[in-house]
């Protein structure tokens, strides 16, 4: 009993020192993590607006082509056809994509913690 007890003081002790590592870690994360996210969303938001213009004068340029023949409604469905496509494409590529979590390095330094408190006990 005693020596269980004496056991939890020094995981006690071990755990307040870590804890001010863990804040500071933390700290330090979420501001590089910041800065990144917001030069992303901007560049990402710029690039998806010039898409959708490129996107859409294409499908303008492929209706205006077929205006004089006879496939005329069939250009424009085709081009219905293309924007479903590139909307399934785009939900496909982000229900696929994974991006690293933000806080992987607290991540893993709690994990390596636990495993010494766990092999300590």
């Amino acid at each position: 009993m005693l020596n269980t007890l004496r056991k939890s003081r020094k995981l006690y002790a071990i755990a307040l020192h870590r804890i001010h590592d863990y804040k500071e870690l933390l700290r330090i994360e979420m501001k590089l993590q910041g800065r990144g996210v917001g030069v992303q969303v901007a560049a990402y938001a710029l690039a998806a607006f010039f898409a959708v213009m490129a996107v859409t004068f294409l499908g303008v340029a492929i209706i205006v082509t077929a205006w004089d023949t006879a496939y005329r409604s069939e250009a424009a469905w085709l081009v219905v056809a293309l924007y479903l496509m590139l909307a399934v494409g785009c939900i496909y590529f982000v229900k696929h994509y994974h991006a690293e979590s933000a806080l992987s390095t607290l991540k893993n330094e709690l994990q390596r913690d636990y495993k010494v408190l766990k092999e300590s006990l």
